[in-house]
């Protein structure tokens, strides 16, 4: 099978491909294969190389469904990999690179899956409702951070940035946790999270919403665009009043059991029945049956329960929160939310650009590497930079394989990979994963087990040094 060779080099070497792809389009053998392709990444591909692609893949997919009764999930070549998801008559599949592990490529597909679901609703209703160009652009967002904004090491955990905890004072971390929960305490306001520079500083979003709310930091802003006046002419009138300067509110599409499981966070300051007749009932109630980004006359897809993502910027610092749908008319929770918060955002801006290194989460490199990834929070903490270098190349293959290895090893709780230049200690527990290389080569051998190998001292050592990075091994 031919892959798509694109005429300049791609910004992520793992990256192949994406596309999305409506069988519902070619049915007649006469039909275009063109006529099917939503969106097709990269853009420079040529078409006939596009239409060869996708008309192979959908006919495997189909091959395979018939004779199996199911779709692959996974089509594996020898260079290649594709993830694939069926949605109807919707065709989503990610190609990416051999060397990246099985899971974390399916992760890669279900995230760009559910952030176009999140910010624009059921795929079927939106290419039905919205001009293609639209929802290119759209498209060129997510893929760019996706392969942008990620690292290697975020890309074999599926995990979310964060700021380096061990960098960052305490009451700084508490008081972020303090202004959501403050929020919290105004009417149809569910969760939010605080992000600083695209890190999260305090979250109580799952890691699914807070993956997909990351995608703001890559949206234009239209409340900071001007627009142009000839002179002497009449502003534009606005049906609504202005939003408060740096706010932002859009809509955007969660699953019933998403929405379902935001309302019923038990909040400690108000009680949820309070506020249950403005905020259209709990979960599953049915006074609201035509909900907006509700599919039920949808032929396929995913319930989904249309909410509001209220973004505040402050400067390098931005507070999203997901509030019920009625929250974009309800002025009076707007402006509560706004200024119960105002001075408190940018007391915390202020204090995290005077706290944090410059130049990323580490400007000097330690005689060690670790990479330690908290599956509950979906956080992972690490000394690699952002942009890798030929000698994090060992130790970050040694963590992809151990990765894959650990997710089809459940009972193995501790390994360590070795080759000729570095040696790689890996331990886990049901919450997490912890990965430690030390700097320079461990001994030589000549294929016997030597008791002077460095690398039976990774344990001890990985214990001792990952202490003053939070990370406790004992």
């Amino acid at each position: 099978m031919a892959a798509p060779a694109a005429p300049e080099p791609t910004p992520s070497p793992w990256w192949n491909c994406f596309f999305l792809y409506d069988s519902s389009k070619v049915k007649e053998e006469g039909d275009p294969t063109q006529a099917g392709i939503c969106y097709f990444n990269p853009r420079q591909t040529p078409q006939d190389q596009q239409e060869l692609l996708c008309g192979q893949i959908a006919g495997m997919v189909r091959c395979v469904e018939e004779i199996s009764g199911s779709p692959p999930q996974l089509i594996r070549l020898r260079k290649l990999k594709f993830a694939v998801q069926v949605e109807g008559s919707y065709l989503w599949v990610l190609g990416c690179t051999s060397d990246l592990p099985d899971a974390s490529c399916q992760r890669l597909l279900e995230q760009l899956m559910g952030f176009f679901r999140f910010y624009h609703g059921p795929v079927c209703q939106a290419y039905q409702e919205r001009a293609k160009e639209e929802l290119d652009q759209a498209w060129e967002r997510t893929t760019e951070h996706l392969q942008r904004k990620t690292t290697d090491l975020h890309r074999i955990f599926g995990s979310l940035w964060a700021l380096d905890k061990t960098k960052v004072d305490p009451l700084l971390l508490l008081k972020a946790a303090l202004i959501l929960q403050t929020c919290q305490r105004t009417p149809l306001v569910r969760a939010g999270c605080i992000l600083y520079q695209g890190r999260i500083v305090s979250t109580q979003l799952p890691p699914n919403l807070a993956a997909w709310v990351l995608l703001q930091e890559t949206k234009p802003d239209p409340e900071g665009e001007t627009e142009e006046v000839e002179e002497g002419s009449p502003p534009a009138p606005r049906a609504e009043p202005p939003l408060p300067q740096g706010v932002q509110i859009s809509p955007v599409y969660l699953l019933e059991e998403e929405a379902a499981a935001l309302r019923d966070s038990p909040v400690e300051w108000m009680p949820r029945s309070s506020n249950s007749s403005a905020q259209g009932g709990p979960a599953g109630s049915e006074d609201s049956p035509a909900r907006p980004g509700s599919t039920e006359d949808q032929p396929v897809g995913p319930a989904l329960v249309q909410m509001m993502l209220y973004v505040h910027r402050v400067r390098g610092l931005a507070l999203s929160l997901l509030a019920e749908e009625h929250f974009a008319n309800a002025r009076a929770s707007i402006e509560d939310v706004y200024h119960s918060t105002l001075a408190s955002l940018n007391g915390l801006e202020v204090h995290l650009k005077e706290t944090l290194p410059k130049d990323g989460p580490s400007s000097t490199k330690t005689s060690y590497t670790f990479a330690h990834y908290d599956s509950v929070q979906n956080i992972l903490t690490t000394n690699v930079l952002p942009t890798t270098s030929p000698q994090d190349r060992p130790f970050l293959r040694a963590a992809s394989l151990v990765h894959t290895t650990l997710e089809q090893l459940p009972s193995a709780s501790e390994m360590t990979v070795r080759n000729a230049a570095t040696a790689v200690y890996a331990c886990r527990n049901p919450v997490q994963e912890t990965y430690f290389q030390q700097g320079g080569s461990p001994l030589r051998h000549s294929g016997v087990p030597n008791p002077h190998d460095s690398a039976f001292g990774l344990p001890a050592k990985a214990k001792q040094k990952l202490l003053k990075h939070g990370v406790n091994l004992l």
